[in-house]
């Protein structure tokens, strides 16, 4: 090639260089891919910075101007060291309840809006669905009305905090920081007359972990629900962070663009919604009840992050990060304030209402709009891409062509190594061993996959014609344009309003600019993979591949979108292949180089829950046919119950003694036979029993037709009961008196799960109604469940005892809170009587 060389005279002439054309186009290269990469670098760390970034606590003032978390967080203490407080445990009904009454008198004394007190103990029934109804007694909400004037028939907003937790958790981020960010803003707004156009209603309640019975009971019984117009849930699956707001409505868009409005610090996103909505997270909400049985509009916001201590001992007040209640404070008592002055609170129905698009800039803005805007704008991008690839294409088909299969094939590499990469993580590390360290996605899915793309792209462009490049590039560009627009076209026809990423992308087409593609791949990091990855982990499905596909979203956005600068790069086969290798080889290396690497990389997080239980099996002529005593362990993750530490020879997997018993005769919290498989529980037999009531099950009438039987019993026991009704061959359930009747033709046995608060709660009656089957018979879609509601004593000697003996306190020393927590988070678990009757 040639260059300018100055002469003596400073004159300047071409010379030839030595060097070859090569030579300078590697050096061009490297400097040039040095400053992409520097650049996706920066953009990761600015994306990771702002995403963890977190508001000061601040303190309270004497005149209650602002939200202080510091205050807040004193409260949440108190609340979290009672320990765990399962609905109708001491801890919930006496301890938290009367700690959350003693706190709020004092602030009535002060208080100079009119403050009124309600406690309720409501009982009643519902269905969750049609085959599982829950039925309770007696369960305890603590509720709270500031009024302007105090006049009852004044509209209100209602917010809600649950204040029982999971039985062997204390509770501290689900939902004490709730009830305690709660109590805060009562705090302010009892200062604050003037600004309550509205009254408020703050419902504190005793029962949502046992399937959301203290919003049920609050939304059907108590005396102000008539007047409740909209609601904001407040909730946590997982401990701390920037708090999300995941769900809006139905409908009433206004409830969504107060929160739009007044946010301080927004964390929201359709993407949230519409993962939430679709059924992949395996969880519900006080709201489904508010939505269903009180016809309420709302906003579910809830603490997302550290999603791995969720229900176990770690969720304890103290991990709870520093600035996340007050950044959460803050958004919910600017949100308030707006609705206040809100003119859709009088006649919602008249304001048009839509669906919108929405999503915020790492708490920094957000950006907001209609779907018809949004089908504008998408419809316009595929429209322009379409029609400049269709005009492109008809010039020089032979270079598109080509440029179409490459993308193919790229394509396909890179879907190979998301196939393969799960089944080398299952091989080598199990499943799940990014659940603590979400950084790990990255590491073991995201980069392979990565290099995968670009070295196949390297390695193609050395076989394109080099004299072409040029066009190959631009070529590519339009392919790569082509198809995320046909992406785009089937979110918009199907009405899926994430979509809104895909037009990001393609804002290329109008700003020209491929690095914006780039940029949007890198943010799109938090976008998406954030929400999923705290809940995959308490899926029944092995979650690995859907993690793999869903964490190489963006690497697929960021590799395709640098096809084109890949395609003009010319680079060493064989050296790209020994990176890719390497890269993908690499994350495995800090298992294979120590045999306690697992502990040493402290990586798996697994969720335990533990249960002695009684258990007593009547035949049909109501005499006991076996009495055992036995203590379960039962995995709460996909990594199931061998994962376990402790569990050795003396645990065996469950042997059903009945062939028609879904449920097994395991004594399960929650009659989820369907999401609990056999390889997650195992038992152990123990010859001293749990110190309870003896449960008696007395068969009061008999009732003989043609084909029909029916029966009576009376049930007496400690609060907490299981009984399975399993109908022997030829007959089916058609009716139990707790629930109503059931889905004909079905022979699947009845679960009741029967818990209550009170004196006398262990008294049950109940009638059973048995059919003949006729000829023709088919199975239902599952087992007809029943629940109710829990027991004051949550103490096992065995199982404390077995806890002593594991003796995780060494281990936990040491390492990062993972093995040893849901263990000894176990030991406060509920125990429960088990009662099978076999029917005939």
């Amino acid at each position: 090639m040639w260059l300018l060389k100055k002469k003596d005279d400073n004159a300047l002439m071409p010379v030839e260089d030595s060097s070859s054309d090569k030579d300078l186009e590697k050096e061009f290269r490297a400097k040039h891919w040095v400053v992409i990469i520097l650049y996706l670098i920066v953009l990761m760390i600015a994306s990771v910075y702002l995403h963890k970034k977190l508001p000061d606590p601040l303190a309270a003032d004497k005149d209650n101007s602002h939200f202080s978390e510091l205050r807040a967080r004193r409260f949440l203490f108190q609340l979290s060291n009672f320990g765990p407080k399962s609905a109708g445990s001491e801890a919930c009904e006496r301890l938290t309840k009367n700690h959350i009454l003693a706190e709020l008198e004092k602030i009535k004394t002060s208080a100079s809006a009119h403050f009124m007190i309600s406690q309720q103990n409501p009982s009643g029934c519902f269905d969750i669905d049609p085959e599982f109804t829950i039925c309770y007694k007696n369960v305890s909400n603590v509720v709270v009305r500031l009024s302007k004037d105090g006049k009852p028939n004044r509209l209100a907003i209602l917010l809600n905090c649950h204040y029982d937790s999971w039985p062997t958790s204390s509770g501290g981020s689900d939902d004490l920081a709730s009830c305690a960010l709660m109590m805060e803003l009562i705090r302010l707004l009892a200062h604050q007359p003037n600004t309550l156009k509205y009254d408020l209603i703050f419902l504190f309640n005793g029962a949502e972990e046992s399937c959301l019975q203290g919003a049920h009971g609050f939304i059907t019984q108590h005396s102000w629900r008539h007047v409740v117009r909209a609601f904001i849930n407040l909730d946590a699956s997982g401990s701390g962070g920037r708090e999300l707001l995941f769900q809006a409505g139905p409908g009433n868009q206004w409830l969504l663009n107060s929160y739009l409005a007044a946010a301080v610090h927004p964390h929201c996103s359709i993407i949230a919604q519409e993962i939430f909505q679709s059924g992949m997270f395996p969880a519900d909400t006080d709201s489904r009840v508010l939505r269903d049985h009180g016809r309420v509009p709302g906003l579910d916001i809830a603490f997302v992050q550290n999603g791995y201590w969720w229900h176990t001992e770690f969720d304890e007040a103290r991990r709870i990060t520093p600035g996340s209640l007050q950044r959460a404070g803050d958004n919910v008592y600017a949100t308030l304030l707006h609705l206040l002055n809100s003119p859709y609170l009088e006649n919602p129905a008249e304001f048009a209402d839509q669906k919108s698009v929405f999503f915020d800039f790492f708490g920094l803005f957000v950006v907001f709009y209609s779907e018809g805007v949004a089908n504008v704008i998408n419809a316009t991008l595929i429209i322009v891409v379409y029609a400049s690839a269709a005009y492109h294409f008809t010039k020089n088909s032979d270079v598109y062509m080509t440029a179409v299969i490459n993308y193919i094939i790229v394509i396909i590499t890179m879907l190979a190594v998301v196939y393969i990469m799960p089944h080398l993580t299952l091989l080598i590390w199990g499943a799940m061993p990014w659940y603590s360290i979400h950084g790990l996605v990255v590491l073991i899915y995201a980069i392979p996959t990565f290099w995968a793309g670009t070295s196949t792209m390297t390695f193609l462009a050395t076989r394109m014609d080099q004299t072409k490049k040029e066009e190959s590039a631009k070529a590519i560009e339009k392919v790569h344009l082509v198809f995320f627009a046909t992406i785009l076209v089937i979110c918009t026809l199907r009405g899926i309003a994430s979509g809104f990423i895909i037009a990001l992308i393609l804002l290329q087409v109008i700003e020209s600019l491929l690095p914006l593609a780039t940029e949007w791949g890198t943010i799109v990091v938090h976008l998406i993979v954030s929400m999923p990855s705290y809940i995959m982990g308490r899926t029944r499905s092995n979650p690995e591949l859907l993690i793999a596909v869903v964490s190489n979203i963006p690497s697929f956005v960021i590799v395709l979108s640098l096809l084109p600068i890949l395609t003009l790069t010319r680079s060493n086969r064989t050296q790209e292949e020994t990176k890719l290798i390497k890269v993908t080889l690499q994350p495995f290396g800090c298992v294979s180089s120590s045999e306690t690497s697992a502990d040493v990389c402290g990586f798996f997080q697994p969720i335990r829950m533990m249960q002695h239980a009684n258990r007593l099996f009547y035949n049909k002529d109501n005499g006991i046919r076996v009495r055992d005593s036995q203590l379960y362990v039962i995995a709460q993750d996909y990594r199931g119950a061998e994962d376990i530490p402790f569990i050795d020879g003396n645990f065996t997997e469950p042997k059903c003694q009945y062939e028609n018993n879904l449920y097994c005769e395991v004594p399960l919290y929650f009659p989820v036979s369907n999401r609990i498989p056999a390889r997650y529980v195992r038992y152990r037999s123990f010859d001293d029993r749990p110190e309870l009531p003896a449960t008696k099950i007395n068969l009061i009438h008999k009732e003989e037709a043609s084909t029909r039987l029916n029966y009576d019993f009376s049930v007496q026991g400690s609060s907490q009961i299981s009984i399975f009704i399993i109908p022997q061959s030829g007959w089916q359930i058609v009716n139990c008196s707790i629930s109503g009747p059931k889905p004909e033709l079905s022979d699947e046995p009845l679960f009741i799960f029967l818990t209550c608060n009170g004196v006398n709660c262990g008294d049950w009656m109940f009638r059973i109604t048995l059919k003949r089957m006729e000829h023709s018979f088919y199975r239902s879609s599952g087992p007809d469940p029943l629940h109710a509601q829990i027991d004051n004593r949550l103490v096992s000697k065995n199982v404390t005892r077995l806890i002593i003996e594991v003796d995780c306190a060494a281990t936990e020393a040491t390492i990062h809170p993972r093995k040893c927590g849901a263990l000894t988070g176990a030991r406060k678990v509920a125990f429960e009587n088990t009662s099978i009757v076999y029917l005939h």
